[in-house]
C-alpha cells in the first residue's frame, strides 16, 4: 500500500504525486493548489467525476479540513504532531495483508468482483478473525506477515 502525507502548500505534480497514492494523510497545516491538469487528473481519480462536480464552485486552493470532507484525503494528521511518527502508529493496529488488498481494490478500482475476491482470502487467512478475538481480549492482534495472493 502507498502511503503519502501531504504538507504546507502543494501545487503541480507533486500533488498530483501524492493524490494518486492509496492512502493520503494530510498535516492541519496543508493547503492542495489544485491548479494543474496532473492535480485535476489525481482529484478525479480519487473522488470521481460525478462527486467533483458537486464542489466546482468551491474555494481553490483547499484547507485540510476540507479536503478530508470532500474525500480527496483519507485522514488528518493533527497539529503538533509529527506526520511520519502519526502515519507510523496508524499503521501499526492494523493487518499489513488488509492494507495491501485495499490498496490492490484502490488501484484496480475492480468493483464488487475484486472486493469479495480479496475478503476471500483475507478470511481463508484469519486476518478478521485474528483482529476480531484481539479486539474482545483487549489485546493488540499479532498479525501474519507475508500472506499470499493467490
Amino acid at each position: 500500500m502507498r502511503i503519502a502525507i501531504a504538507s504546507g502548500t502543494m501545487r503541480g505534480r507533486e500533488l498530483a504525486d501524492v493524490l494518486f497514492a492509496d492512502w493520503l494523510a494530510v498535516t492541519e497545516d496543508a493547503s492542495l493548489a489544485i491548479d494543474s491538469p496532473e492535480a485535476w487528473a489525481g482529484v478525479l481519480w480519487r473522488i470521481g467525476v460525478e462527486t467533483l462536480r458537486l464542489h466546482l464552485l468551491a474555494t481553490l486552493p483547499l484547507s485540510a479540513s476540507a479536503a478530508l470532507e470532500w474525500g480527496i484525503a483519507d485522514s488528518l494528521v493533527p497539529a503538533g504532531e509529527d506526520p511520519v511518527e502519526w502515519v507510523a502508529e496508524w499503521r501499526m493496529g492494523r493487518s499489513e495483508a488488509a492494507l495491501d488488498s485495499a490498496g490492490a481494490l484502490i488501484r484496480r478500482r475492480g468493483g464488487d468482483a475484486l472486493e469479495r475476491a480479496e475478503f476471500a482470502r483475507l478470511f481463508a487467512a484469519g486476518e478478521p478473525q485474528t483482529g476480531l478475538a484481539a479486539f474482545l481480549g483487549k489485546q493488540r492482534p499479532k498479525w501474519r506477515e507475508g500472506i499470499k495472493k493467490g
